[in-house]
């Protein structure tokens, strides 16, 4: 437990469906950090949220007002869903974190195959 919990960020960690086995390991990693974690899989879980009535384009309109409370983004892994998110994200000049080595592999596979769509928002981010 940080020595001042008050001065904890909270840190909203986009992760793509298919790491949804990651999601704890995730989590874990950033209280690592110092970060208290909010992960959208745990807010917002599949069967009651994107999977049910309230669907995907609502979901991530409540994703997009979690990230608006968060003081920090970190990029997990990427997908459809976390190239939106990251969008969002650096429009609301939120401080980003990457984490896609340590969790997604294949992340540039993907990546890759998204920039049609998304362009390439990682050159957006400051070195």
């Amino acid at each position: 437990m940080p020595a001042n919990f008050l001065n904890v960020k909270l840190i909203y960690l986009a992760t793509p469906a298919r790491l949804k086995d990651k999601t704890e390991e995730i989590m874990d990693y950033a209280i690592s950090l110092g970060y208290a974690p909010f992960h959208p899989f745990k807010a917002f879980p599949y069967e009651r949220f994107e999977g049910a009535p309230v669907g995907r384009e609502q979901t991530m309109e409540f994703c997009k007002r979690a990230i608006d409370i968060c003081d920090l983004f970190a990029l997990c892994g990427i997908s459809e869903g976390t190239l939106e998110e990251l969008d969002y994200a650096l429009r609301k000049n939120k401080p980003i974190k990457l984490f896609l080595e340590k969790f997604d592999p294949e992340w540039k596979k993907y990546y890759e195959k998204l920039k049609e769509k998304f362009g390439e928002p990682l050159k957006k981010l400051k070195k």
